[in-house]
């Protein structure tokens, strides 16, 4: 990226660090050009006019001009006049004008929204995390291998895939709502401070403040309440976990870049690792598999997190291309 001089907009537009910046897609890329602009004021103007044409706006005002608005238009007033002298075929002609006229509107009407509105997704790779401020005033931090979608001008309404844990801005003014929508269930909230995580083909939700609503895909409805945990799988077409969990650092603390174990075999902590750095596990015996693990890991760097889960339950990991091997010592 930084032999590049981009110097013609076209350098911006095939760029595809800069498209992921304007979309907000990835946290290297997005740090990259913020030092980039700051450290080159002067090509400022071709930057807005690259990101305009990427997100739409210019291809807005060149697509449905007004010279081609008025055209359309003189065409259906040449259609009226000319069936008019035709009495005979009204409702046909009429059924013509009216087709013509509602194709007319569908495409300006199209062109307007899906600019003016565009999707906005944010993505993280595997080992990576991003905080994100939404334009309602909502906090988002994104868990490694996840995203999040919404509409531009409705960021209270998103789609998530992965893990994220939000701390949504109360609109005491006009009470709007707030929601999270996956796979298996949305969750309705109004101002409060969860996680949700839809890996393993299931959402679980965990409330650490607040009140929230969740719909299920099965059709039932729950109001859960500070400490409650629910996994649910619309594959299964049930509820795998209810609980009540107090302390919550166990289900957030991903956020502050460690994960938090509380005897909890090696098996399934080792899935969280997979979850974060994407390496498949593989254990060579089942009592390494059933050995109890408890305290924090790091989540900063592999290397690290490897050899605090080595100390803390006497295995051996073996980092093989991308796959974990574990066995006793």
């Amino acid at each position: 990226m930084t032999k590049k001089k981009y110097n013609h907009i076209n350098h911006f537009l095939e760029d595809e660090s800069f498209n992921n910046w304007v979309y907000q897609k990835n946290a290297t890329d997005i740090n990259f050009w913020n030092a980039w602009i700051e450290n080159n004021p002067e090509k400022k103007d071709l930057v807005k006019k690259a990101k305009d044409l990427i997100t739409g706006i210019s291809f807005k005002r060149n697509q449905v001009s007004q010279e081609k608005v008025s055209s359309e238009w003189n065409k259906l007033q040449t259609i009226i006049q000319e069936k008019q002298i035709k009495p005979k075929r009204k409702v046909i002609f009429l059924k013509q004008i009216t087709a013509a006229a509602s194709v007319l509107l569908l495409i300006i009407t199209s062109f307007y929204f899906l600019n003016r509105n565009p999707l906005i997704t944010h993505k993280t790779n595997f080992g990576e995390t991003l905080k994100i401020k939404l334009l309602d005033g909502s906090d988002v931090n994104l868990n490694s291998n996840s995203s999040i979608s919404y509409y531009k001008n409705d960021s209270r309404k998103v789609w998530l895939s992965g893990e994220a844990y939000f701390q949504v801005d109360k609109k005491e003014t006009t009470n709007a709502k707030f929601f999270v929508l996956t796979d298996d269930l949305s969750v309705e909230v109004y101002g409060t401070t969860f996680n949700v995580n839809t890996k393993k083909e299931k959402t679980a939700v965990f409330l650490e403040e607040g009140n929230i609503w969740l719909s299920l895909k099965n059709g039932e409805t729950k109001k859960m309440k500070p400490g409650n945990f629910l996994s649910y799988s619309s594959k299964e077409n049930k509820v795998l976990e209810d609980k009540n969990i107090y302390n919550s650092t166990l289900k957030t603390s991903w956020k502050d870049g460690t994960l938090l174990f509380e005897n909890l075999s090696l098996a399934k902590a080792m899935e969280k690792i997979e979850d974060a750095y994407g390496y498949a596990i593989v254990f060579t015996d089942s009592k390494s598999k059933n050995t109890l693990i408890t305290g924090a890991v790091p989540l900063t760097n592999i290397n690290i997190c490897i050899k605090a889960i080595e100390k803390s339950t006497g295995v051996t990991i073996t980092k093989k291309n991308n796959t974990l091997i574990i066995s006793k010592k």
